[in-house]
């Protein structure tokens, strides 16, 4: 056997990138880290990926506030920058509510579907139909969606307001200031979303 057959047995780790997480205006790859423009896909750096949501039941239409990449390096360097008692604040609320064995069973129900995994808020269990805002994130190698640190997750609006809650007035300002430099979303529609 030559080396190339070996390699072509060799499965790779992790899963497609799913649609949700593609660029919402290309339909392609999130490409690049949105802090320091590093190239995500060339797969030595993994790396997150985070989009909010906000429905508009009455026209029928969901449209993309904001989505972003952010490589392994600037995303360790913004949680450092958070202030001790949110980092505590956000730890303690998640550990304390997130359901992880829904989130099992969803996964396990739909083993190679990662959006399935995402009906439903992982804190309070409400279903993605319901939901008016919320946010979705993964981390992903490459081309690849990571599993085996966390997988995918939903947070809906309701649970978005309670971890704001639990932020410092500095940590509100940092991100605040990283939404303003980004995106320029008006401050009526950013209220309640923190970064994840």
């Amino acid at each position: 056997m030559n080396e190339e057959e070996f390699n072509d047995e060799v499965p790779q780790e992790g899963l497609p990138i799913p649609e949700i997480f593609k660029n919402s205006d290309t339909k392609g790859y999130i490409t690049h880290c949105i802090q320091c423009d590093y190239e995500l896909l060339k797969g030595d750096r993994s790396y997150m990926i985070e989009k909010v949501f906000k429905r508009y039941p009455n026209l029928d239409s969901t449209q993309v506030l904001f989505e972003y990449g952010m490589c392994s390096v600037c995303y360790e360097k913004m949680k450092d920058s958070l202030s001790a008692e949110s980092m505590q604040n956000l730890s303690n609320y998640m550990m304390n509510n997130m359901d992880f064995s829904a989130m099992q069973q969803r996964i396990e129900e739909n083993p190679e579907d990662p959006e399935k995994w995402m009906s439903h808020c992982m804190i309070h269990g409400t279903p993605k139909e319901e939901m008016t805002e919320y946010q979705v994130a993964a981390s992903f190698k490459g081309d690849r969606l990571m599993t085996n640190f966390m997988p995918p997750y939903m947070i809906g609006g309701m649970a978005l307001e309670e971890l704001n809650g639990l932020l410092s007035k500095e940590t509100k300002e940092d991100m605040d200031g990283f939404i303003d430099q980004h995106f320029g979303i008006p401050p009526e529609l950013r209220k309640d979303f923190i970064l994840i």
